[in-house]
């Protein structure tokens, strides 16, 4: 395989594993203050078809949906559905204490994988 090509991952369950490569993927590529499993895997509800659902807190001055674009990227080799959400600290604070918001029910329901500054 060439360096710098991302090695394929078939799995047929998402095991701890697989979320500590799925991490370390995203360590890599972005830095991240925090990653956040959340949706049907975290609340152990999950069934074959379901996707991995992770919030990923990082700093970035790009807009929201362009700052995936390098976590999908280091995630591509992984043949597992995922959806990745990237917020920033700041858009964290300003919503975690809305009721409403997404980021709320995400760090209400969600599994913290990752933190780089664990408190």
């Amino acid at each position: 395989m060439a360096a710098g090509t991302p090695q394929l991952l078939w799995p047929d369950r998402v095991d701890q594993a697989l979320l500590d490569e799925v991490v370390s993927r995203i360590v890599k590529a972005v830095d991240p203050e925090r990653i956040v499993l959340f949706g049907s895997h975290a609340r152990g509800s999950a069934q074959p078809d379901s996707d991995l659902d992770l919030l990923v807190v990082m700093d970035s001055p790009l807009p929201r949906h362009r700052r995936v674009v390098p976590i999908l990227k280091a995630l591509a080799g992984v043949m597992i559905p995922k959806d990745v959400v990237a917020y920033t600290p700041a858009e964290v604070e300003e919503w975690q204490g809305v009721r409403e918001a997404f980021i709320t029910s995400i760090l209400a329901e969600g599994r913290t994988l990752y933190a780089k500054n664990p408190s």
